[in-house]
């Protein structure tokens, strides 16, 4: 659809006159940017789409639009010939306003002074010919000017009819024809295209002035009657262009607010990506605002697109430097990570399985702590990351698979001892149910492993048992918890797998310390905006809490470090 709209406006750009297409051409012109916003639209939703996937906002790119550039480069071709024939119109339409007031001047000197008829009928004709080769003239001085050749029509007509034997049916022929054209010239108010107005009045107007006189009696009627229709449509004219300067004004008055917001959003202090991406988006809601204002007068138009194209340009020029400057960074951090993979490579053929677990999980936090490599090279570095960490737990995994025939007597073991623990009822003493729970903990936990198949199905079953009969016991919400976490490390140290599980458990922990802390900050920082704000301001009263929340969360936290500590010594 965009070829074929692009083909289009390259045909009307390329005709040697463009001026009567610029309607065909703004319609084309609009259709285009409406698939062309689509297309920006649907991109924008599936670059969220993939985000939420996972991947890294960075990591996308946009993408190329077809028909973009050629569709810019034919349209300011178009554009830029239309702006010459406007102003060669207006050049003309200067001239050709000295050519009517010249044919006036000729014309009235014919109405005063000229005595002989046939050469006062010759002359008239003359100028009512040349009168009509005479194009366009600038619109705020077409009235006027045809309302003086017009009266200078009806005066000479009215003279030469002294002077001619007029035929009654030649006066009422005129006077019929002359009601035409002002039933023509009425039907003109129900039109809207003011350029149709414009063109066709002036053809009536013509047409008026080429009929023939009427009869005395009628003529007073038929001219006021005339001239008041004819007014009444440039009535309507005039109204219509103060309407579209008031419009134009206004959108002036909307552009520059639009330039005020982008250096205002292009002042903020920028200080990585995020800062960067903010802009970017902010910017480009404006460009997308800008494009649904109208245009301004012409001149104006231009300077206040300059100035906005301006102010963003300052910015994307930034920007680049930026990214330049930040993808040799990437370099630097590239070369780490791939040291980190030699790493991995040699760690991943130990059958130590503890050391190779330890010796993996400090490659992963040495990479976490290294940071991003780019959009273009982190994911191919992680998946080369990933190859021997994956194979090292295959591998370990494989290892623990043979041993699981060993496990069939544990696993009749421990489904018994859930039996069991269905059985149980919980006593109304927390302590004694606690003392009774962490028994049946202890009991599970040195019957020893399952098959592998069986650990899972197990263990879920096991804890959801446990965790059931936790539930029942009767304590506060503090106790609770602490004693539920002690309930679901127990429960890791029976699962057969509890090292990996407990050092899962203490990575989730630490991040969401980290997580936070961040928010602390965050929070804190906030406070500096409130640097005048009392104690009773609700935004800062809000802020105070959520940094005591976050802290109280983080005490909870280290907290249940200790207990793993505690439990692992």
């Amino acid at each position: 659809m965009k070829a074929e709209i692009v083909a289009q406006i390259k045909a009307l750009a390329e005709k040697e006159i463009v001026l009567d297409s610029a309607n065909a051409f703004n319609d084309l012109v609009t259709e285009f940017y409406r698939i062309q916003d689509e297309e920006e639209r649907q991109w924008e939703i599936k670059k969220l789409e993939r985000i939420e996937a996972g991947e890294k906002p960075e990591a996308i790119e946009k993408p190329v639009y077809p028909m973009l550039s050629e569709f810019r480069v034919f349209s300011n071709l178009f554009k830029e010939k239309k702006k010459v024939e406007i102003q060669a119109q207006k050049d003309q339409e200067k001239v050709n306003l000295g050519e009517k007031k010249a044919l006036i001047a000729g014309f009235t000197d014919l109405v005063q002074n000229e005595e002989n008829i046939g050469r006062a009928i010759g002359r008239y004709k003359d100028i009512q010919a040349s009168w009509k080769e005479v194009g366009p003239i600038p619109r705020d001085k077409r009235q006027a000017i045809q309302k003086e050749f017009s009266t200078l029509v009806d005066t000479f007509q009215y003279n030469i009819n002294i002077y001619k034997d007029i035929k009654d049916h030649d006066l009422s022929r005129n006077s019929k024809l002359k009601t035409e054209v002002i039933e023509k010239i009425k039907a003109l108010l129900e039109l809207e295209k003011i350029k149709d107005i414009e063109k066709k009045l002036h053809a009536y107007q013509d047409e008026w002035n080429g009929i023939g006189g009427t009869h005395q009696d009628d003529w007073e009627k038929i001219k006021t009657e005339y001239w008041a229709t004819v007014n009444k449509v440039y009535e309507k004219i005039h109204a219509f262009y103060e309407v579209r300067r008031t419009e134009q004004a206004e959108n002036i008055v909307k552009k520059r607010a639009l330039i005020e917001q982008a250096k205002e959003i292009s002042a903020t202090e920028l200080g990585g990506h995020n800062d960067y991406k903010k802009t970017t988006d902010a910017l480009l809601a404006l460009q997308a605002e800008w494009k649904t204002i109208g245009f301004g007068p012409k001149q104006e138009n231009e300077a206040v697109w300059a100035e906005f194209r301006g102010v963003c340009n300052v910015f994307f020029d930034q920007k680049k430097a930026f990214y330049a400057e930040r993808d040799g960074q990437f370099d630097e951090i590239k070369k780490r990570k791939e040291a980190l993979i030699e790493e991995a490579n040699a760690v991943k053929e130990l059958t130590d399985w503890k050391l190779g677990t330890q010796k993996i999980i400090a490659l992963q936090k040495k990479w976490k702590e290294t940071g991003s490599a780019g959009p273009k090279f982190e994911n191919q570095l992680w998946k080369k990351f990933r190859g021997p960490i994956d194979f090292f737990f295959n591998a370990k995994d494989g290892h623990y698979n043979k041993l699981d025939a060993a496990g069939a007597e544990n696993l009749a073991a421990k489904e018994a001892l859930i039996a069991e623990l269905k059985a149980y009822e919980v006593p109304k003493d927390p302590q004694t149910a606690i003392d009774a729970l962490r028994d049946f903990s202890k009991r599970f936990a040195e019957i020893g492993n399952v098959p592998f198949k069986q650990k899972d199905a197990i263990y879920k079953g096991y804890k959801s048992t446990l965790d059931e009969k936790y539930d029942a016991i009767d304590l506060d919400k503090e106790a609770k918890e602490k004693m539920l976490f002690q309930a679901k490390l127990d429960t890791m140290l029976g699962s057969g797998n509890s090292e990996r599980l407990i050092e899962q458990e203490q990575l989730a922990i630490r991040t969401k310390i980290d997580s936070l802390n961040k928010e602390v900050l965050q929070f804190e920082n906030n406070l500096s905006f409130f640097s005048n704000a009392d104690d009773s301001n609700p935004l800062f009263k809000n802020v105070m809490s959520s940094i005591e929340k976050a802290k109280a969360e983080i005490e909870g936290h280290k907290l249940r470090l200790k207990i793993i500590r505690q439990a692992t010594k």
